[in-house]
């Protein structure tokens, strides 16, 4: 950046963050700040109690049960009555406990995979809110400046009129050129005023006492535009979701496996004997249904495999579109700072000491003028859409994963 605009931003917003007495949030602050604000954790909390609770169920045997029977009940004085009390048990088979606790165990992984994928968009939320505050408060120093530009302007201006130097018009021209920086200045801190109001109601914090740190939207760094590699946090919905459609393949095919019955018990007989009955039961399989679920389960594991497939595809193609934008965008920036606004200030600096010996009028004083201002926030305006890819890309590739909680 050339030294004397960044060193009059710099300043600029360094000085206006230490005179006020408010909270300076970092990027990274505001994130953590949301996260911890937000009403998700306690969603998410109660949503994981119920998982944990339906994977506790899964983790139990099958009840056991208790049957009677009176038989051979007849007229008065038959005798041949019996009673007969049986204890019957089910025998699970083919691990169906640990398939359903399987089953049980990826739906917390997809919950806490989605809570995941919330959160990060949460954080590219306030990420948007902060660079849009970050880009108001630099558009306010921007707006001041041109005010003190203009009053000076005005003073050299009025001073030349007064001394028949210059027609009297100008200085209705510089003074109207003033009030307009003005009402652009009043502009600026409503729009600044704004963007913190709306940063606030994600951090929880009070608007009136919030800022943000704007030295960092300055110096814009690049970004790797080559093999994308994706990391698990960009996948992880998907592979919990392959990880459950696994679970319940193998829970599919522990049910193929019928369970046997067992049971024993007393035998009383009306006549006073009493003999012990053990016996079991054992289901005919359905081997039509068993072979349908089984083949559903398998092609729940093709489609979250396809689906995978697809993701990786359109991950891959986002990230380098938007590396590609953050780096126009970067290029644009510097382009202007080197090119651009040295040459407006440098423009401006010769017409005023032209203006001052009586070399130029007060139209090409106001051009000149006008330039350098346009010239900055165009500067800024091309900082902002750099850092505006930059939250598309720092979403794509979890930039926020460590604050926002790892999986």
């Amino acid at each position: 950046m050339h030294v004397s605009t960044r060193a009059a931003l710099l300043a600029a917003t360094l000085l206006w963050a230490n005179a006020a007495s408010a909270q300076t949030f970092t990027l990274e602050e505001a994130v953590r700040t949301a996260v911890a604000h937000s009403p998700q954790g306690e969603a998410v909390a109660a949503r994981l109690d119920v998982l944990d609770a339906a994977r506790a169920a899964a983790d139990t045997r099958p009840a056991p049960s208790i049957d009677g029977t009176v038989e051979n009940i007849g007229t008065p004085g038959f005798s041949q009555w019996q009673i007969d009390g049986t204890y019957n048990q089910r025998v699970e088979r083919g691990g169906k406990r640990a398939a359903r606790v399987g089953v049980a165990s990826g739906d917390i992984e997809v919950a806490e995979a989605e809570a995941l994928v919330r959160r990060l968009d949460l954080a590219r939320e306030v990420q948007e809110l902060y660079v849009e505050a970050q880009s108001a408060a630099l558009a306010l120093e921007l707006a001041k400046s041109r005010v003190e530009i203009a009053e000076t302007l005005a003073k050299e201006v009025q001073r030349r009129v007064d001394e028949a130097r210059d027609p009297l018009f100008a200085g209705t021209r510089a003074g109207t050129q003033l009030a307009e920086a003005r009402v652009d200045l009043s502009l600026a801190e409503h729009a600044y005023s704004a963007a913190i109001a709306r940063l606030a109601l994600l951090t929880g914090g009070d608007p009136e006492g919030m800022d943000v740190v704007t030295t960092g939207f300055l110096d814009p760094s690049g970004v790797v535009v080559g093999p994308v590699y994706l990391t698990p946090v960009d996948l992880a919905v998907f592979d919990a979701r392959r990880s459950r459609a696994d679970a319940n393949y193998r829970l599919q095919q522990a049910n193929s496996r019928t369970d046997p019955t067992v049971f024993a018990g007393p035998r009383v007989y009306g006549n006073g004997d009493v003999a012990l009955v053990a016996g079991f039961s054992l289901p005919l399989p359905n081997r039509a249904l068993n072979r349908a679920n089984i083949d559903r389960a398998a092609a729940e594991q093709r489609q979250v495999e396809a689906d995978l497939g697809v993701e990786r595809f359109e991950r891959r193609r986002k990230i380098a579109l938007a590396a590609e934008r953050v780096e126009e965008a970067r290029h644009e920036a510097e382009a202007i700072q080197e090119k651009v606004v040295p040459g407006a200030e440098q423009a401006l600096r010769e017409v005023r000491a032209g203006y001052n010996r009586g070399g130029f009028t007060f139209l090409d004083v106001s051009l000149a003028q006008t330039a350098l201002h346009d010239a900055r926030v165009r500067f800024v305006d091309a900082l902002t859409e750099y850092h505006q890819a930059k939250v598309d890309y720092d979403r794509l590739t979890g930039r926020f994963i460590d604050i926002v909680g790892g999986y």
